[in-house]
């Protein structure tokens, strides 16, 4: 029976609703085998899914577990995902500021795919940290604190916790109906009411281009609302590394001084800024995005925000005092200088390159039984546009585990490119997506001006301090 519908996808046919739900069941009970599965999603890959086939594949997955009962839960609850990235982890700061200002946040999360980071990876990195809660410890924590933080586990979505380990080992991730039904099985199973998506853009993430970002935003928007789940999308640059650091224990680290006000004024805190203030506003803590931004500024410099992250931490069973002098816990055995080989600006950091480097370090997986290295990872010194000098610090590389890390500093080394003038800027936000209608944006501030519930509908032109 499989492999009779892995040979109609090969021809471009059609599965009906019955047979991905069958499928799906007999692939989460372990009757359906890897390489199997694995073979239709090559063909899945190459001949495409139908709308008709994403559906029934969003459907199949939420059902393969529980699907959270909220409702006993008061006010709006409002989650944030991104299509993957390196060194993203907006969701590390904005989860505990919006959680702060009394919008509950019920987060599922996933591990590392391919050469991006996962937000489950990166909370892992935290010692204690518990990602893999049940059912009622999910709901329990978020009454209590207002924010959980976990993955997919046997009552929630285990069939897209499945599927997505083994499109990670088998280069089948670029499916942008399976993307959108991985993303959204696991929002509207934990009962989500809203929503922000980031979708990333560019060589660090999945999406080359803008086009394909834009039909597939339109896609999430698009089934989100058909479930009842209000949704709001962004385009964003994912062609250099987000932030100062890449690694799971470096980003937690990165996050951490955001959370205490140590560090603003980087693309990074701009793009948590945007979303933090989206999810505020569709939490209804503010009626526009700039009120919002000022909610989100305050809870970060009162302190509430990371109080709320120790809050967090501690209620998925982390030490009360994790975060004091959290270098030092995750300190890494081994590091290494990247220096500029030559004279000039720093045009380039390839994100991809540093992606694949960090997988190689032992960041991230080659496949999906590997163990990761929580230390490992990439501190940039220099980054895009800074005039270096021939053996001026451009990175300094750090990990624990792996014995000769030869092979993954050179491919590390490759990522940056020195050149004699800077390479073009390129802007944070590319587009809005909301109610399926998409926009161009053509600076991040604009989005600031907007204040009717209709996001893409109408704009007037202003921006808020």
């Amino acid at each position: 029976m499989v492999i009779d519908w892995i040979r109609r996808k090969q021809q471009g046919g059609e599965l009906t609703a019955e047979e991905i739900r069958e499928l799906t069941e007999g692939f989460t009970r372990g009757d359906v085998p890897d390489y199997q599965m694995a073979a239709l999603l090559m063909a899945i890959y190459f001949k495409g899914l139908t709308a008709a086939e994403g559906k029934a594949f969003l459907r199949a997955l939420i059902s393969s577990g529980e699907r959270q009962d909220l409702s006993g839960i008061p006010g709006i609850k409002v989650d944030k995902h991104s299509t993957g990235g390196v060194g993203d982890k907006v969701s590390l700061v904005v989860a505990p500021v919006v959680s702060s200002l009394g919008i509950p946040v019920p987060m599922i999360s996933g591990r590392a795919l391919g050469h991006t980071g996962g937000t489950l990876d990166k909370l892992e990195s935290i010692p204690g940290f518990r990602t893999k809660l049940s059912a009622h410890e999910f709901r329990r924590i978020l009454a209590d604190v207002g924010c959980v933080l976990v993955g997919q586990s046997d009552s929630l979505v285990p069939a897209d916790r499945r599927l997505y380990a083994l499109r990670d080992v088998t280069s089948t991730v670029k499916i942008p109906g399976l993307i959108a039904a991985s993303i959204l099985s696991k929002k509207i199973a934990e009962g989500a009411n809203g929503l922000v998506l980031d979708v990333k853009i560019g060589e660090g993430g999945f999406l080359p281009n803008e086009e394909e970002a834009v039909e597939l935003a339109r896609l999430l928007v698009s089934w989100a609302e058909e479930n009842g789940l209000r949704t709001v999308a962004l385009g964003t640059d994912m062609e250099t590394p987000l932030g100062h650091a890449a690694g799971n224990a470096p980003e937690v680290i990165e996050s951490l001084k955001i959370l205490k006000g140590e560090i603003s004024g980087t693309r990074l805190t701009a793009l948590c800024e945007l979303q933090g203030a989206m999810m505020i506003w569709l939490g209804g803590k503010a009626n526009d995005l700039c009120a919002a931004r000022q909610l989100y500024r305050e809870a970060v410099v009162s302190g509430k925000a990371f109080q709320k992250m120790q809050e967090i931490a501690h209620a998925q069973g982390a030490v009360a005092d994790v975060f004091d002098n959290f270098e030092q816990k995750v300190r890494p055995k081994k590091k290494a200088a990247i220096t500029a080989p030559g004279s000039g600006i720093l045009a380039r950091i390839h994100a991809q390159k540093i992606g694949w480097g960090l997988v190689d370090l032992g960041a991230g997986r080659k496949k999906a039984s590997d163990s990761v290295d929580p230390t490992a990872g990439i501190y940039f010194v220099a980054r895009e546009g800074d005039t270096v000098k021939a053996g001026d610090a451009l990175a300094e590389v750090v990990w624990s585990v792996l014995e000769d890390a030869t092979e993954s500093l050179a491919r590390l080394r490759e990522a940056f490119v020195i050149s004699d003038k800077p390479a073009a800027e390129r802007p944070l936000v590319s587009f809005v997506c909301d109610r399926g209608d998409c926009r161009t944006v053509r600076h991040s501030e604009e989005l600031f001006g907007i204040e009717e519930r209709e996001l893409a509908a109408t704009s007037k032109g202003e921006t808020c301090g």
